[in-house]
């Protein structure tokens, strides 16, 4: 958590004490008023957001289409050519090849429907590493590999080291080659995503959890400040969680936070960033956001929390408090300190909340 000032020391949220055997037994009662088919619903919800998750926040799986889709990136037309020759000879009916500049590759990328990315130009040259960093950062769920005519070994183990799946030397490759280190950096890379996954993800709601929040949300800074965007940071909090948990059971509480983190998610766009920071704390991390956002998005939430009470029949009612801060990308160094305000802004929401009641 986001170290607080001293004046919310008091509220410091410490782990529910034991629970006596009147308030399991009361606990124990109130579980049984939720169905078991309610249950398995909501399993099957976790499982299919985490499958999500799998397949990455903003890449559609691979096995969309038959042949696989390889963006060739050069300056030089007959590098793409010759990557068209040794491909064709070894499965025409495997790969699509498809070229750009490096000048127009962010944009082709940014369009879709790639698969992989092979890089037919220098490292040695700054262009060529500027290039690759700005697609990575572009596409991460995408593999990249190199094809240079250079056989320099400090400058193969710096594209690794940088995140390239692989660093080949154009005059060692034949068609057969190539299309297997195409497919192998395919596979690897979908791994190494779905690992990276599971440990940047929540396993109870399906969101990202806080180490998965920090390290996206440096990636979407870094984009939007290439468009010159303004950040939104939502922290959103649970009120009353450990009411729930100490009169209706931890499992009653678990299942309020999954409700939590459902409303969240249909209150805010696919492409925000929703995270679940820990406890009963989330956060929300929302570009291209304009004066009026933050005030929006407060009258959705509280019109999806509303809905969800009258209709969902929980022995609870949802009710979470949310705090906003936003900054111009291009003068901020970091998210956290934007979280930090965000943070101070929920408890002004929790304060007025408490002084209205």
């Amino acid at each position: 958590m986001v170290p607080r000032g001293q004046h919310h020391t008091v509220e410091r949220r410490v782990l529910p004490p034991r629970r006596s055997g009147l308030e399991r037994r009361l606990g124990e009662r109130r579980l049984e008023l939720i169905s078991l088919d309610e249950e398995r619903r909501d399993h099957a919800d976790r499982r299919a957001a985490l499958e999500r998750r799998l397949a990455g926040r903003r890449h559609t799986d691979a096995g969309h289409h038959d042949k696989l889709v390889v963006l060739v990136v050069s300056e030089q037309e007959a590098a793409a050519g010759r990557v068209r020759e040794l491909l064709g000879g070894a499965g025409p009916d495997r790969f699509v090849v498809t070229t750009a500049a490096p000048g127009a590759s962010l944009e082709r990328l940014a369009r879709g429907g790639v698969d992989v990315v092979l890089l037919a130009m220098s490292l040695s040259a700054r262009r060529g590493f500027a290039t690759f960093t700005e697609l990575r950062a572009l596409a991460p769920a995408i593999p990249f590999l190199f094809l240079s005519s250079s056989d320099d070994e400090r400058h193969g183990l710096e594209a690794v080291r940088a995140g390239a799946q692989d660093f080949l030397v154009a005059d060692r490759v034949d068609g057969a080659l190539l299309a297997r280190a195409l497919r192998h950096a395919i596979e690897r890379h979908r791994l190494h995503t779905a690992l990276l996954d599971l440990a940047l993800v929540d396993d109870l709601t399906g969101l990202y959890n806080r180490r998965g929040f920090l390290t996206l949300a440096m990636r979407d800074l870094r984009l939007a400040r290439r468009g010159d965007e303004t950040l939104l940071v939502a922290f959103a909090d649970l009120d009353d969680l450990k009411r729930v948990n100490d009169t209706a059971g931890h499992a009653v509480g678990d299942r309020a936070l999954r409700d939590s983190a459902a409303v969240l998610r249909q209150t805010f766009r696919d492409s925000d960033l929703v995270a679940r920071l820990g406890g009963d704390e989330y956060a929300v991390l929302v570009r291209h956001a304009g004066p009026e956002s933050a005030g929006i998005l407060a009258e959705r939430l509280k019109r999806q929390v509303r809905d969800f009470n009258r209709r969902a029949g929980r022995p609870y009612q949802l009710s979470i408090s949310l705090g906003f801060a936003w900054h111009k990308a291009s003068t901020l160094s970091s998210v956290a300190g934007l979280l930090e305000r965000a943070d101070q802004a929920l408890y002004r929401d929790k304060r007025r909340k408490h002084d209205e009641s």
